[in-house]
């Protein structure tokens, strides 16, 4: 498992410079034409799944699998929902059956995973400080509130403007990431936490230069306030992570503290 999650966390890695420099065989991966922003995001998600599962693999908190099988879960099921809900207009996309099948498997195999883990101990199981529960409750709301939006494909919810397939896409996505910290906030343990501190910190540097560039240079009037916000989430929770993982002496990334 080590192994695995640590060839898995490379492997995502190459595939987030694919699409942050969008080289060919990267952008085939993805069903659709997109824009420049759009892929960025995506290399950002990709660095953000690719941290904490590194993190799982060198230190071998397995137990930290849980969460990120639930965060993959939700979009999957979510996506696999929405493809069957609205399978005449999909066709326009993607090949359904193929994409439905997909999701399924995906959904099937993260569920496995989270039965495989779901009573393993956390190493690291000392308590989180009650800023970080705060943030992450904080950031929980948010997602919610935000994949809602974007699934329901409501207008200038994104920095930029997102076609409706890319758009459903991303709001299943940040749904996702509202379980993985809604579990983050049931079990407040650093074996818990660090890995999505480390992910969150992948996706935030990814992305706060160039939505500073596009904020003082190509944003549209309509997206400003959203991104304006997303910017200001974007900075407090890199200077959380960088702060607790690299500063807080109780709580850096490989900290050989164990119960």
């Amino acid at each position: 498992m080590r192994i695995l999650c640590i060839l898995i966390g490379l492997g995502l890695l190459v595939l987030c410079l694919g699409f942050a420099l969008r080289l060919p065989w990267a952008l085939s991966l993805w069903p659709w034409e997109d824009g420049k922003l759009s892929y960025l995001f995506i290399a950002a998600i990709c660095a953000g799944i690719a941290l904490p599962v590194l993190w799982i693999g060198l230190t071998e908190e397995y137990a930290a699998i849980r969460a990120g099988a639930l965060d993959f879960a939700m979009t999957y099921a979510g996506l696999l929902a929405t493809l069957v809900i609205t399978y005449p207009a999909v066709q326009e996309w993607i090949a359904p059956p193929l994409a439905m099948g997909l999701c399924a498997a995906s959904l099937i195999l993260n569920l496995g995973l989270y039965t495989w883990s779901r009573n393993l101990p956390f190493k690291y199981d000392q308590p989180i400080p009650a800023l970080l529960r705060f943030s992450f409750g904080l950031f929980f709301l948010a997602l919610v509130v935000v994949g809602i939006s974007l699934v329901l494909r409501l207008p200038h919810i994104f920095p930029w403007p997102l076609k409706p397939q890319t758009s459903i896409v991303f709001g299943w996505v940040y749904l996702g990431a509202a379980v993985y910290f809604l579990y983050g906030l049931i079990y407040p343990v650093w074996g818990n936490v660090k890995g999505q501190l480390a992910g969150f910190l992948a996706y935030d540097l990814l992305l706060i230069w160039p939505f500073i560039q596009h904020l003082t240079n190509t944003v549209k009037p309509e997206h400003q306030l959203s991104l304006f916000v997303y910017l200001s989430v974007l900075i407090y929770s890199a200077m959380l992570a960088i702060y607790y993982l690299f500063i807080h002496r109780e709580s850096r990334l490989f900290s050989s503290k164990v119960n």
